[in-house]
């Protein structure tokens, strides 16, 4: 997939795009559940909160819905700028190949768009089609650097230009920018792997937090709820279980959507990274919670038969 360049014009589109998403769930929700809502409603110490477990997982879906096409597009652009960062240094290589054969620059960076595959030889495609229609090599290549934005690609434009503007030992120059390049990729990856851990430590950490939201609701405050209905525990009164469960849902919720930001942290460096992950965080929380019930009652049914 092509990468999407994120103008002003786009950039609103994908907000408008997610409010849209987000207004139209809520509105389904209300004009379809409003009766269910009215009678779930509960105030706790001045704060009222919506107990319907429908209702609310329609709620987070609303939140998830609404940062999906922002972390759509944000997921696949650094898949596209992380391939081009990938190619670097095997391009940097072909090119040295190339002029070190007799080509010009113009004839290598043509020969080497064919010799490599991905995002890097279709970008390579179209600055070499911009030179065709009267740009400098200059030019072409700033302009591809200034709608990617990709700090190794900056560099490698820059070498490109001040080799082919100097000329000299163009071959010694090439060699010498594909080895940083593998390098540098190397440490990248290496940075990946010891990362790796911390990474999926987020997600392992939302899973058990919704375990023991299970065992909470389902081996602490439902006997409770019990207990209290026969009058077993006196004083303590009424042991509203939908309650808890909403307030443990809202929680995991929230886990979820800034684990998902601290995960893209980790992992990019950049917080934006995340929505992907704090987007698949709030679709699991919602089908988890949605799967507990009839979980919940079957080892209840289970626990009960002689």
């Amino acid at each position: 997939m092509p990468y999407i360049h994120l103008t002003t014009t786009r950039k609103l589109t994908l907000i408008s795009a997610g409010i849209a998403c987000f207004t139209t769930v809520l509105a389904i929700t209300l004009a379809l559940y409003v009766k269910e809502l009215k009678g779930s409603l509960v105030n706790i110490g001045g704060i009222v909160i919506v107990t319907s477990l429908k209702i609310n997982s329609l709620i987070i879906a609303a939140v998830a819905l609404a940062l999906l096409p922002a972390a759509v597009v944000d997921f696949l652009n650094r898949r596209y700028l992380d391939a081009i960062d990938r190619e670097l240094g095997a391009f940097f290589s072909g090119l040295s190949e190339a002029v070190g054969a007799g080509m010009t620059m113009s004839q290598a960076l043509e020969y080497v768009s064919k010799s490599i595959h991905g995002p890097l030889a279709s970008e390579i495609k179209r600055v070499l089609t911009q030179i065709e229609l009267g740009s400098t090599l200059e030019q072409a290549l700033n302009d591809m650097v200034e709608r990617l934005k990709l700090p190794s690609l900056r560099r490698a434009a820059v070498i490109l230009i001040t080799a082919h503007e100097s000329g000299g030992r163009l071959v010694d120059v090439l060699s010498s920018a594909a080895e940083s390049f593998l390098m540098l990729r190397a440490y990248e990856e290496e940075r990946r792997t010891i990362i790796a851990p911390y990474f999926w430590t987020v997600y392992v950490a939302l899973l058990v937090y919704i375990f023991v939201s299970f065992v909470l609701i389902y081996a602490f405050f439902k006997p409770l709820a019990v207990m209290s209905a026969q009058g077993a525990l006196l004083g303590l009164g009424k042991v509203n279980v939908e309650v808890y469960r909403t307030l443990l849902l809202y929680s995991s919720a929230l886990e979820g959507l800034f684990g998902g930001l601290i995960a893209g942290k980790l992992k990019t460096g950049k917080a934006s990274a995340g929505l992907i992950h704090s987007v698949t965080m709030l679709f699991v929380i919602i089908a988890a919670f949605n799967v507990m019930e009839p979980i919940g009652t079957l080892i209840e049914l289970t626990s009960l038969k002689p």
